[in-house]
């Protein structure tokens, strides 16, 4: 048997082989076109009656009674001798008396085309008994060859037309599909209309993408890039600082030496940082509340430089504060045999009474500095919190802020000076305050005296100063 045949069409060649043995020599099958009756049939002579000689033929509307006797006989005899004038059943006798054929089977697929005459014939080879001949017809309607037994294939039930699909589709679509069921009950169990079945044609077009959703997706891609580009330009000052920079400048004092306030040199002995950026009004106006240096002194002072130890030009210093102011402001020496004798002068003023005595001078505050410090902290105090202030110098000793603001009263207005408290040590800073406005501030900043600039000078505002007053208090 075929390797693909449904359970029922089986049953049916088996049903159809029994009639044959039965004694039924002539079964007509009938069917409605497309249901398989062809297929059926070469099922048939395929696989029963291995030992008959058979014959298949496929009747058309050209076939003509004398071409359809010719291919019988031939495939029943072996080279026939067959004579036109006789008919096919007396050929047939003919032939079989001068050589015996053996048993025949005989399909002949398409009844509607045999012609009366050929269907007589046939009649007659089905009741003869010199040889067994069993003939299998086809036709769409009953009684369409008499005296024939009528055999009806019936159209395949549902799971049959599911099965039948899947033995020639390797893929169909599940069963709740409503498209595939609307087929398979419009289809009535026809074998020819199931196996028309075209998966492309049957689903849904899919739109493919429009020229809109193109431009879409590329707009989205633009907004999300600018978005980036805006957020990098944003942080920029933030991103650079997590990445550490290969080569950081050294760090530089931040104090003025007490040498540079007394003596008085000019801003030519001093060495400033960047001196041509910090000469131009526009530089450094960056607000920074961290501690900025005012100057840079990279050479120490002439004086102290004779001094060999480090203790020894702490005690020059000290002994240097406890002079008067007169005599510090006194003219620099010149050459070098005056500034040996000086040096030898500050190593014999260096003695335990002398440091003694300064000590205290340099802790104690006297009531006029008190009274003049509590005016100023007030002063500070009672200014609006959106004030400004260029703060200028930030020093631990109160002396030199003191020298500091009577050498640059004259050249600069409203100097005030406040104390704070930084890791418990006091600091002293002095700032030129009463600045409504930081473009105020910008302006007397340009103004202020080329040394002054040397120090950097940074703004400051109120708020800050007056949290650092109330840390001072505590």
């Amino acid at each position: 048997m075929q390797s693909q045949i449904l359970p029922s069409r089986a049953a049916l060649v088996n049903r159809i082989e029994l009639q044959f043995e039965y004694g039924q020599n002539l079964i007509c099958l009938i069917g409605a076109s497309g249901l398989g009756k062809s297929y059926l049939a070469e099922s048939f002579i395929t696989d029963k009656y291995p030992e008959f000689n058979k014959a298949f033929v496929k009747l058309s509307a050209h076939t003509k009674d004398s071409e359809l006797t010719v291919q019988l006989l031939q495939h029943s005899f072996r080279s026939p001798l067959i004579d036109q004038t006789l008919s096919l059943s007396d050929n047939f006798i003919t032939l079989h008396s001068e050589s015996s054929s053996g048993p025949c089977l005989w399909v002949l697929d398409g009844a509607r085309h045999l012609s009366d005459e050929m269907i007589v014939e046939l009649q007659k080879l089905a009741k003869q008994t010199v040889e067994k001949v069993y003939i299998l017809i086809t036709a769409q309607s009953p009684m369409m060859v008499p005296q024939a037994l009528d055999l009806h294939l019936e159209p395949l039930s549902l799971s049959e037309s599911k099965a039948l699909m899947k033995m020639f589709f390797s893929q169909l679509p599940v069963d709740e599909d409503p498209i595939f069921q609307a087929f398979l009950s419009e289809s009535h169990g026809n074998p020819a209309v199931l196996l028309d079945w075209r998966p492309a044609e049957q689903q849904l077009a899919q739109p493919g993408p429009s020229k809109y959703t193109k431009a879409q997706w590329h707009l989205t891609l633009l907004t999300v890039l600018l978005a980036l580009l805006m957020i990098a330009f944003v942080y920029k000052k933030e991103l650079s600082e997590l990445v550490p920079e290969k080569n950081e400048q050294p760090a530089v004092d931040t104090v003025l030496p007490s040498e540079q306030v007394f003596i008085g040199k000019t801003v030519d002995d001093v060495v400033m940082l960047n001196a041509e950026k910090v000469a131009s009004t526009g530089a450094q106006d960056v607000i920074n509340d961290e501690e900025q240096l005012l100057v840079v002194v990279n050479d120490k002072p002439d004086s102290v430089k004779k001094v060999g130890s480090e203790p020894r030009r702490v005690a020059a210093v000290l002994a240097a504060l406890t002079e008067p102011r007169d005599e510090l402001s006194g003219e620099v020496i010149e050459d070098n045999s005056a500034e040996d004798t000086r040096a030898e002068a500050v190593h014999k003023s260096i003695d335990q009474p002398l440091l003694k005595d300064v000590q205290p001078k340099r802790k104690v505050m006297s009531s006029t500095d008190i009274n003049s410090l509590e005016h100023s902290h007030l002063s500070l105090l009672a200014q609006a919190d959106t004030n400004w202030a260029i703060q200028l110098l930030a020093v631990k000793d109160k002396v030199i802020a003191d020298a500091f603001i009577t050498k640059n009263t004259q050249r600069i207005l409203h100097l005030e000076i406040y104390g704070t408290r930084r890791s418990e040590v006091i600091w002293w800073i002095v700032v030129q305050s009463g600045f409504t406005t930081l473009d105020s501030a910008k302006q007397a900043k340009a103004q202020l005296p080329t040394d002054i600039l040397a120090g950097q000078p940074f703004f400051k505002k109120q708020t800050k100063i007056k949290q650092e007053i109330t840390e001072f208090a505590r």
